[in-house]
């Protein structure tokens, strides 16, 4: 207990310093070059490899990213399944509105351009559909957790249909992608706080995750497009779980 006390005393405070470092020079970046993509890009992929050796996260994968932009869909369980993403292509990613205050975090996603919608706003949700467009027409992969919250699992929540009728409408690729952690744990659910669940979370070690990157599909009817996402994506990490469950290879 002692020693995972003293891993989030250093690491907590190590990633703020890290993430403020990121959003300064992601800044710098964009006031220089006027928001180069790939610069960008390759900050964004420099920064989540010193997350990952950071905070101890070990990661499994399964799969590949098609050889173009496409938008993203993966199933939800934890805040940092962002950084879980070995994107090939600049990103843009889906956030809730709420989020975009955040400090540091917030400050960075901002920079990013990450996109941002208000659910309950119908008018947030029609610009978030044309901004994807946008970012897809001008090469920029889009991340999106359709379930639109964490959920411990093993299970998966209904997905939001919204992405996959523009997807359909637009004729963009939909690659689903599958996430689960050896420890169910990490997911932030019900009424605890963050602050003490992202201490215990971070004390540990190790935090091990496997990610599966399922076949890309393009069609022009929205509803099928959510069933053969969502239905793989529930197949995928019943199997990522079992996976888990095993003794021998857990």
């Amino acid at each position: 207990m002692f020693i995972r006390f003293i891993r989030s005393s250093y690491r907590i405070p190590a990633y703020l310093v890290m993430t403020m470092y990121h959003f300064l020079y992601l800044v710098w970046i964009r006031i220089r070059s006027s928001s180069n993509p790939k610069a960008m890009h390759q900050l964004f992929l420099r920064y989540t490899h010193n997350v990952h050796r950071l905070m101890g996260i070990r990661i499994t994968f399964e799969g590949e990213l098609p050889d173009y932009p496409s938008i993203l869909m993966g199933n939800h369980r934890s805040y940092i399944d962002a950084v879980l993403i070995p994107a090939k292509h600049p990103v843009a990613f889906v956030a809730r509105s709420e989020s975009k205050y955040w400090p540091i975090i917030g400050w960075g996603a901002r920079a990013m351009n990450t996109i941002w919608v208000h659910r309950k706003s119908q008018e947030s949700r029609r610009r978030t559909r044309e901004q994807v467009k946008l970012r897809l027409q001008d090469g920029f992969g889009v991340v999106i957790f359709p379930e639109g919250t964490t959920h411990k699992g093993p299970d998966i929540l209904e997905y939001r249909p919204s992405m996959f009728y523009i997807s359909a409408e637009g004729g963009f690729p939909v690659t689903p992608i599958a996430i689960e952690y050896k420890d169910p744990n990490i997911a932030w659910v019900g009424k605890v706080k963050f602050i003490p669940h992202a201490w215990k979370q971070f004390g540990k070690k190790h935090t091990d995750v496997r990610v599966t990157i399922g076949e890309t599909v393009t069609g022009d009817d929205g509803q099928k497009l959510l069933d053969q996402t969502r239905n793989w994506t529930i197949l995928e990490t019943l199997r990522l779980r079992n996976l888990w469950d095993e003794p021998s290879l857990a």
